[in-house]
């Protein structure tokens, strides 16, 4: 019943499909991945920091647990990422389109040449 509840506040919020996609994302590293995985684990555990018999804050150290892990999680994942996931932007997998005429475009052209040991001491 409480954790309806709160998946319904939450979702009016919108983290948990932030949390789902930012899971699904290759960019988030795998051990901040494991952050709420282990939230949920500790939900699930029978034996808690305060015991669930305690009326009302025997389910307080839950909700905290599952809050405090979305949260970390949220705050451990590159901001970048997060940021693209809120506002909507199609998520790439970390490849950044170069177009011409974009001004965030950081190709540059140009070219080169391998040097001799002999034309560097030419140069030299």
């Amino acid at each position: 019943m409480l954790l309806r509840g709160l998946y319904q506040l939450l979702s009016m919020t919108g983290i948990p499909r932030l949390v789902f996609r930012l899971m699904m994302d290759r960019r988030v590293p795998l051990w901040t991945k494991f952050i709420i995985p282990a939230g949920i684990v500790y939900l699930i555990l029978p034996f808690d920091v305060l015991p669930d018999m305690v009326p009302a804050l025997g389910r307080i150290d839950d909700l905290l647990a599952i809050v405090f892990s979305v949260g970390l999680f949220l705050a451990l994942s590159p901001g970048k990422v997060v940021s693209e996931h809120i506002r909507g932007t199609p998520a790439g997998d970390g490849n950044d389109s170069n177009d011409e005429d974009s001004p965030k475009s950081s190709v540059v052209d140009g070219s080169f040449r391998y040097l001799d040991d002999d034309e560097r001491e030419k140069r030299g």
